[in-house]
């Protein structure tokens, strides 16, 4: 796998990301966060897009903003729409202390008893 392939894998998960957080209701940034998100989500796309080699390529540096950005992107999504479930269902396989206390676990999802 080349550092270019990488990097515009990286640039279109960033895009993709920016995009979900523009799109989605889920996410409450307030305008200036969605301008922001969108100039995000431009700007990936065009570095994803664009070719590598006329200027110049993508240092390891950069390719590693890109990843470390892309990654941090998914774990956003993640957070935002599958996080309460599966802290439920972690509270409720592991029997853990904090959650033996409260009849609902977050979210409203109710617990079962054993």
């Amino acid at each position: 796998m080349s550092l270019e392939l990488i990097n515009s894998i990286a640039c279109g998960l960033i895009a993709l990301w920016a995009t979900w957080c523009v799109l989605s209701g889920r996410v409450r940034d307030g305008v200036i966060g969605k301008l922001i998100y969108s100039a995000i989500a431009i700007s990936g796309f065009v570095v994803m897009a664009r070719s590598q080699n006329i200027f110049f390529g993508p240092t390891s540096a950069g390719l590693t903003l890109h990843v470390a950005l892309a990654l941090a992107g998914s774990r956003h999504i993640f957070m935002v729409t599958c996080w309460q479930r599966v802290k439920v269902w972690l509270c409720r396989t592991l029997n853990c202390e904090h959650c033996l206390h409260c009849d609902k676990a977050p979210g409203g999802i109710e617990r079962r008893s054993k």
